[in-house]
């Protein structure tokens, strides 16, 4: 009889014990699937996955166009250089690009630098334009002239003539005002008086 006790009271704390086995939730989330950083759980309990550009405050880094060139015009324009002698004055038409008007004045002073035929003689080929600026219809150029680029007056009156024929073709430009490495000099090289400014005849 009491082996017979023994073994029903057994038999009873192991059922208890595996009821309570059966209720009690897992310590630990073995075998479960750890939820990410970047997911968050709503109030219900619901797991939400949020994207890189969700989870980040501000919009996304937006890459910015690459700065562009502005589009530029062509003009054919009119340049004047002197012949192989320093004789005379000879024309030519010259193309020239720009974006805008100050290019513009820039590239026709580089059009008195050349010539489309090889026996002519670029007056202003060797002379630096340092700086173009165009103010109340004034044109003020400031060139330097290296000791190689000096003429005699034939050449330094052709050379002045050539800058205002082609210049002059701008309707803007009213009046060019030619300085000398900054300064107004009563000649440009010496032989022929500058004046200040050379107005359009």
């Amino acid at each position: 009889m009491k082996n017979k006790k023994w073994w029903g009271l057994a038999a009873i704390v192991l059922s208890i014990s595996l009821v309570a086995a059966c209720g009690a939730k897992p310590t630990t989330n073995a075998g479960q699937p750890e939820v990410p950083p970047s997911e968050t759980k709503t109030e219900n309990g619901a797991v939400q996955e949020q994207t890189p550009s969700e989870s980040n405050q501000g919009e996304p880094n937006k890459e910015e166009p690459a700065n562009q060139e502005p589009e530029k015009q062509e003009l054919s324009i009119t340049a004047y250089v002197s012949d192989s002698d320093l004789m005379e004055l000879k024309s030519y038409s010259a193309k020239i690009q720009f974006a805008d008007d100050e290019e513009k004045y820039r590239e026709a002073l580089k059009a008195l630098q050349t010539s489309d035929n090889p026996e002519d003689n670029p007056l202003w080929k060797k002379i630096e334009f340092k700086s173009v600026k165009l103010s109340d219809g004034t044109l003020t150029v400031d060139i330097h002239i290296p000791e190689d680029a000096r003429l005699g007056a034939g050449g330094e009156s052709f050379a002045i003539e050539a800058l205002t024929k082609t210049l002059f073709q701008f309707d803007e430009i009213k009046a060019i005002d030619l300085l000398v490495d900054g300064q107004a000099e009563e000649s440009m090289m010496g032989h022929v008086t500058l004046e200040h400014p050379i107005r359009r005849q």
